[in-house]
């Protein structure tokens, strides 16, 4: 996959950028001028981008095939009730995206312009959410409402998929929207994502036709529905908070969240649940809980480019070009290449993590291979559980083919055996150093449903 640079960036043209570039560009800088591009927007390409654009390039990553091609509107498990009074209960991770600082841009630009730019943005969130097998309930303005989930789907991988796109977005943004707009001048400081996220199992989730038959729709109503949009007025700006609901069913690690704060009256305060405090039928103070979602530290185990994360995640992700780290889950004597943490695995199923390196290069074997997990959980013994464990040290070496071949094999490997057993979200990181102690590659594999345990 190309950088995330070049690959929104192509997002962008298709949506319309060709044109915003043309009216942009100056002797001696592509700075946008409103009087300029009032004149040349007779350019502007009509319809839509190009449908599915972003969901080729997102959805091989995290291992989807094809595209999601779901329209707008009633999600198809309970497209029966449509005008009936019937309901029923089922589960979802309900997101709500919020594009906080685009509204004042039409104090700026010309209106052919923001809508140009803010449908391109609209069109990215709703991509963004289908390449993860979002459904897309509803539009509002600068919002996007979207259910994760359904019958043919475990309720842990829904919920998988939606922080894997919370992080995307914040991805696409950081990597390809703003960049895009400081090229044109157009002030980012300001612009980005708040996205609040949380699940509802099935006993918590009622699915009905709101309205009428021709003045309605099929949604879901319940608390953790609710508090996903408050949640997402909660959340900062470039920001995703997560609900109590979805915290508990996968036991959450605090290492990947943080607890919110804001600054009033010149003091710092800590926001550990949603405020103001919701309180229950007999009037006790709900304290439900919520979490900001630690970027950063979810992109290590991520399965975006290690290219990317590397940029972002401050020195911890190093990545190398001759070097590769996979994971593979084994069913049947098959290996099967599990995705980082892209969905969740069932208890006692076999797992392999392996390293390999090109030896038709410069690298100063032997190299020094540490593979370090950490489970997460509530189950593992508390002298283990969030506690990074000692490694485990392997080591790549040029092998020759054979003695009647002296010329090496072009790739040289080791792997680890591991298994699953308890529930919860788990790393293994894997350091590979060259053999005089220099840090060639780090990077980490989420493994989310059990503890790895060591085989």
């Amino acid at each position: 996959m190309d950088s995330f640079e070049k690959t929104f960036d192509h997002m962008f043209k298709a949506v319309g950028n060709r044109s915003a570039t043309a009216v942009a560009k100056s002797a001696s800088s592509e700075r946008l001028d409103s009087k300029q591009m009032s004149d040349d927007f007779s350019d502007l390409p009509s319809g839509p981008q190009e449908e599915f654009l972003l969901q080729a390039k997102i959805r091989p990553i995290f291992g989807k095939p094809g595209v999601n091609n779901l329209p707008i509107g009633t999600h198809p498990d309970f497209i029966s009730l449509e005008g009936t009074k019937t309901t029923q209960k089922h589960y979802t991770c309900t997101i709500f995206v919020d594009i906080k600082g685009s509204t004042r841009l039409s104090l700026l630009y010309p209106l052919e312009f923001v809508f140009q730019f803010k449908n391109a943005v609209i069109q990215t969130c709703v991509e963004t959410i289908r390449a993860f097998d979002g459904h897309i309930h509803r539009l509002m303005g600068d919002a996007v409402m979207a259910f994760f989930g359904g019958s043919s789907t475990e309720k842990e991988d829904a919920i998988a998929d939606a922080i894997n796109c919370s992080v995307t977005l914040r991805a696409i943004l950081e990597g390809s929207i703003k960049p895009w707009m400081e090229r044109k001048g157009l002030d980012a400081s300001d612009f980005g994502f708040r996205v609040g996220c949380d699940f509802g199992n099935d006993e918590e989730v009622l699915w009905g036709s709101f309205g009428y038959r021709n003045v309605g729709e099929v949604s879901a109503t319940g608390l953790p529905v609710d508090m996903a949009s408050k949640l997402q007025g909660l959340a900062g700006k470039n920001q995703t908070m997560l609900g109590q609901g979805l915290l508990d069913f996968v036991h959450w690690p605090e290492k990947y969240s943080k607890i919110k704060t804001h600054n009033r009256e010149g003091e710092k305060k800590s926001l550990p649940v949603v405020s103001p405090n919701i309180t229950d039928a007999d009037g006790n103070p709900l304290n439900y809980k919520m979490r900001q979602l630690d970027y950063d530290k979810t992109l290590e185990f991520s399965a975006l480019p290690r290219s990317f994360s590397e940029k972002i995640c401050s020195g911890s992700v190093k990545n190398h070009a001759e070097i590769d780290y996979k994971c593979y889950s084994i069913a049947n004597g098959k290996r099967l290449d599990y995705i980082s943490a892209s969905n969740f695995l069932e208890p006692n199923i076999s797992l392999v993590f392996v390293v390999q390196a090109n030896t038709k290069n410069r690298l100063n074997f032997p190299l020094k291979v540490v593979f370090k997990k950490t489970n997460h959980g509530p189950i593992p013994p508390e002298n283990e559980r969030d506690i990074e464990q000692e490694g485990v040290t392997r080591y790549l070496r040029k092998e020759k083919v054979s003695k009647y071949n002296q010329s090496y094999h072009p790739i040289s490997k080791v792997e680890l055996p591991e298994a699953t057993l308890y529930r919860g979200l788990h790393t293994m990181k894997c350091e590979v150093y060259d053999s005089n102690g220099g840090l060639l590659f780090r990077d980490w594999i989420g493994v989310q449903g059990f503890e790895i345990l060591m085989t």
